[in-house]
């Protein structure tokens, strides 16, 4: 299988990366030749070659003129319906092997360019480059440099710096987890492949073999998923992430500022606080979920917590073994010789075992009763009451029953004892070793504590509001429907349960089985804090939070468990909502009620920002201009009433979620909002992509530090800076006419045509994509079909799949054009705020990204599966149109020839790609309308009666999924 030229044009850099392409591309032709039939190889050649030459006729077009014009037309209209025969003609065996080869070609593409990417980094670092890495660490300390900040300044943002990124498990991952594993097998081949002078002819030979048998394997493996995922499946993956990657690279971050900052601030000046965090909604997130349990957050927090005192355990394991100082040569100080004799009296049976000579070491004394007593601390996970004896010994289970439990109570314990051993050193001068081993493991302690992520739990509103109004009317104590109250009435009727001290009584009521299920939700809260400690819940997310009762009621239930001082956090997610969130607050920060539980909090308040459905609603354009706007104006809601304020951002993996590059768009964000407070999610579907590899987590986390650390600092400290103090008004005048005009033309195109439903499901996979399997949640939050009620994630992947991408950029052309042609100078005021303004470059910057992986060529195949042809003509006319607009008019303000002539390594990936891309697609396309001729997609159970046409069906419905996944790893896009 022939890959990707060699184009001269390229940096020499990339040399590599080419190489590892065309050597993994060559391995693949291999392996299908031996495992599939001639046919396949020579298909997948022809179709690679025409699609790849259709690209070059088209992208020639954009510069021909007269004659050639028509000559290229012609060309593209031939290989076109070549690709399109070939296609058509395909029987389904051979067509499901070539959309497999194309899936498997892409696994290798990403894992090779993830591989040169920690080549790039490691490069960079052992070049001694005189300039930092745009984001990095390094730049952050030469920033700090050039400002001329001091010690005291660095310290003090510090000490008020707080990041947290949370994993979620939608939209999940489409590559199974097993491609992932051998991906990464795949990556620690490629960088072996980086020392080949250094092996000898065997050494080779097996990684050869090795090579070859991956991707056999890769080959071998289906990429559908037959079943759907549980909970759990996503509670083990988000786990993966923790356990294999980042336990392990957040300490390497960590121990690199500190060694950058101690460069410029000695003698211990600046320590570096925990202000790094993870997070996670996976087994804790209700909304529209009837999957996740109460239970369910419960186990999530059991596996992380057993995952994590393991890891704890062998780190402690290890320094035992390497501390092996005598106190002929050493001596410790007198709280640890204290400590030692503590633990001997509490674990006598395991002392005696340790053995006389262990008597005269006493570091590795201490670290092995330390690993004991995490070893009776994993026992205790499952038992609140922490005094399970196994696996310690049955003298130690005495002094158990006695009350004296070894199991340590919290992390803080242990961090304890790791600073007694850790000043033991010190005294003794053992820089070093206190620096190596001993620090990382600090770090992770302090880091991961015993939980390893802390669980968030979400609902919607809807059902608090439900759950009350039915325990009042069963109670008897509201005869009429508490929902249909106004909101005044609500908030009266709360303020009398909240006052009132007793427990609402429950035990002879019969309760729906939803609101037993949010009643059971928290008291599975208040016992996974007595369970696991106050830490390892963080907070209770209140989805579509529209006003002051939404919070009321939260607060109630907790009432009712005796849950104390967990956040309560507003999610505002509609356009609406955005505008409507300062009333709701400031209600709520002036209510004495809500107050109590503010000051429970130190007076913090988060307040979550949903990108994903504002987009969603509103269009990319609006929902971005709306969610900066709600930004300051929260932030001065905060300072008004003196409470502080983290926004916790919910972005989405693909850019018509709020995806995109991280530190531009922290640094987009509006001055003085940042603050050193943020929480970000990590959307499931990017968390191979972020943190597959060490090196790239590793690169990730100090793009999204250095970004917060650099919005932070107060202006007036700067003498430069890439983010402005201020932005001038009347660029906020234009965003506002920007934004209604953007969001007028979007909402009457998508939901106030009442064809355009119609159109959407027809001629994108969306009726598909249920049955993909890749996540635990339905598609839609109720049955009502209406576009409203189609969550965010499979509107955004449905438009993916189509190459339209539309949800990405539609109505920003039509309202930059109108803005333009009214007034002359408008497109050099445009372009002066693309130069000056980081909100808007990060804005125009990820259009012109979705811009480029949006096709309408191949769109166009896809409006064809629209049976009316006067809807499929009219639609899909305003569509293109309103992109070559969008195209058009980012071109003249950005600058350029061409989209991304501005960042080529993109613009040059995205093109090599999407050749390899557009045979899935029109595989796709014939697919659908071969299985929506026969009535839709069928999954058979293999003992089922299986008909010729059933059986079809579920084979066409197969080959559907193989190519949603193909497409989704070629674009790197779910939703």
């Amino acid at each position: 299988m022939h890959i990707l030229p060699v184009n001269q044009q390229r940096s020499e850099k990339d040399v590599p990366l080419r190489q590892d392409i065309h050597m993994l591309g060559d391995a693949l032709g291999r392996v299908i030749q031996q495992h599939s039939s001639p046919t396949v190889f020579d298909m997948v050649e022809r179709l690679r070659l025409n699609c790849k030459r259709l690209r070059e006729c088209a992208a020639a077009l954009t510069f021909a003129s007269g004659t050639e014009t028509l000559q290229l037309q012609n060309e593209v209209a031939r290989l076109d319906h070549e690709i399109t025969c070939m296609v058509e003609n395909c029987d389904l065996d051979t067509a499901i092997d070539v959309i497999r080869a194309f899936t498997v070609y892409f696994h290798l593409v990403n894992t090779a360019e993830q591989h040169h990417r920690t080549r790039r980094l490691l490069t960079h670092e052992t070049e001694n480059n005189l300039s930092a890495l745009r984001g990095s660490l390094g730049a952050l300390s030469a920033f700090f440099q050039r400002n001329s900040l001091n010690a005291e300044t660095i310290q003090q943002l510090l000490n008020q710096l707080s990041i947290e990124l949370v994993f979620t498990a939608h939209p999940t991952e489409a590559t199974r987890r097993s491609l992932i594993t051998k991906s990464r097998r795949l990556a620690a081949l490629l960088e072996a492949h980086d020392h080949k002078a250094e092996m000898t002819p065997r050494q080779f030979a097996n990684w050869q073999r090795e090579l070859e048998s991956t991707i056999s394997l890769l080959w071998l493996t289906d990429s559908v998923l037959h079943v759907r995922l549980q909970p759990l499946d996503e509670i083990k993956m988000g786990i993966s992430y923790l356990d294999e990657i980042l336990y392990h690279a957040v300490p390497e971050l960590y121990a690199e500022f500190e060694q950058l900052l101690s460069e410029h601030y000695p003698s211990g000046q600046v320590t570096v606080p925990p202000f790094l965090r993870f997070g996670s909604w996976i087994g804790g997130d209700q909304d529209g979920n009837q999957n996740v349990k109460p239970d369910t957050l419960l186990q999530a927090l059991r596996l992380q917590r057993s995952h994590v005192l393991e890891h704890h355990r062998t780190s402690i394991e290890a320094m035992a073994q390497e501390y092996s100082h005598s106190l002929k040569y050493c001596s410790i100080t007198e709280a640890l010789e204290r400590s030692i004799t503590s633990d001997a009296h509490c674990m006598p049976e395991f002392d005696y075992e340790l053995g006389p000579q262990t008597a005269q070491e006493p570091y590795r004394r201490k670290l092995s009763f330390m690993w004991n007593r995490l070893g009776a601390t994993l026992s205790s996970s499952s038992n609140t009451d922490g005094l399970i004896s196994s696996p310690v010994t049955a003298s130690d289970a005495s002094a158990v029953k006695a009350g004296k439990t070894i199991a340590y109570r919290d992390a803080e314990e242990l961090l304890a004892d790791l600073e007694l051993v850790r000043a033991s050193l010190q005294s003794n001068n053992e820089r070093d070793l206190v620096q190596g081993q001993l620090a990382t493991l600090v770090r992770q302690v302090q880091v991961f504590g015993f939980h390893f992520a802390a669980l968030d739990v979400r609902q919607h509103s809807e059902r608090h509001a439900s759950a009350l109004a039915e325990l009042l009317h069963a109670s008897n104590l509201l005869q009429g429907d508490y929902q249909s109250l106004a909101e005044a009435e609500r908030v009266r009727i709360l303020e009398n349960l909240l006052r009132d001290p007793r427990v609402l009584p429950r035990p002879r009521l019969e309760l729906s089985e939803e609101t037993s299920h949010v009643l059971a939700t928290f008291a599975a809260i208040r016992q996974a804090q007595e369970e696991f400690g106050s830490s390892a819940i963080r907070c209770y997310i209140i989805s579509m939070a529209r006003s002051l009762s939404d919070l009321l009621e939260v607060q109630f239930f907790y009432k009712e468990v005796d849950i104390v001082a967990l956040p309560i956090v507003p999610l505002f997610e509609t356009i609406d909502d955005l505008h409507a969130c300062i009333d709701i607050l400031e209600r709520a920060f002036t209510h004495p009620i809500y107050r109590a539980q503010l000051a429970a909090c130190n007076n913090q308040q988060q307040v979550m920002l949903g990108y994903s459905d504002s987009s969603k609603d509103g269009g990319i354009l609006t929902s971005s201009w709306e969610l900066y706007q709600a930004q300051i104006k929260l932030v001065e809601l905060g300072r008004r009433y003196q409470v502080d304020i983290t926004i916790f951002h919910g972005r989405g993996g693909a850019i018509g979620r709020g995806g995109g590059p991280i530190y531009d768009a922290i640094l987009g964000q509006p001055p003085n909002t940042v603050n050193g407070r943020i929480r970000i999610t990590e959307q499931g579907e990017m968390l191979s992509f972020k943190y597959g590899l060490r090196a790239i987590a590793i690169r990730n986390l100090e793009l999204v530090v250095a970004g917060v650390m650099q919005a932070s600092i107060p202006h007036h400290l700067l003498s430069e800076s890439e983010i402005p103090s201020s932005i001038p008004e009347h660029w906020t005048e234009v965003m506002n006419g920007l934004s209604a005009s953007a969001h007028t033309r979007y909402r009457r195109f998508i939901y106030e045509n009442p064809d355009f439903l119609r159109y959407f499901e027809q001629a994108t996979p969306i009726g598909e994509l249920d049955w993909l399997n890749i996540g635990s949640r339905p598609a839609r939050r109720t049955a009502r079909h209406a576009i409203e009620e189609l969550r965010a994630i499979p509107w955004v992947f449905s438009w993916m799949q189509s190459r339209y991408v539309l949800p990405s950029w539609y109505g920003v052309g039509g309202a930059l054009e109108e803005y333009v042609a009214e007034e002359p100078g408008r497109l050099q005021e445009l372009q002066e705020m693309y130069r000056t303004w980081p909100f808007i470059r990060a804005f125009l910057d990820n259009l012109q990204m979705t811009l480029s992986k949006a096709d309408m060529h191949i769109a166009q195949h896809y409006t064809l599966l629209v049976d009316d042809e006067e809807l499929r003509q009219r639609i899909s006319a305003e569509i293109e149109q309103e992109y070559e607009r969008t195209r058009c008019m980012v071109l003249k303000i950005v600058g350029g020839k061409a989209l991304l002539d501005t960042t080529p390594v993109v613009q040059q990936s995205i093109r090599l790609r999407n050749p390899y891309v557009d045979p899935l697609s029109y595989f796709q396309v014939t697919l659908l309308r071969h299985l929506r001729g026969l009535g839709g997609p069928l999954v058979l159970d293999e003992s089922a009666q299986q008909t010729a046409s059933k059986e079809e069906r579920a084979r066409l419905t197969y080959a559907v999924l193989l190519t949603i996944n193909g497409i989704a790893a070629g674009l790197r896009n779910t939703g």
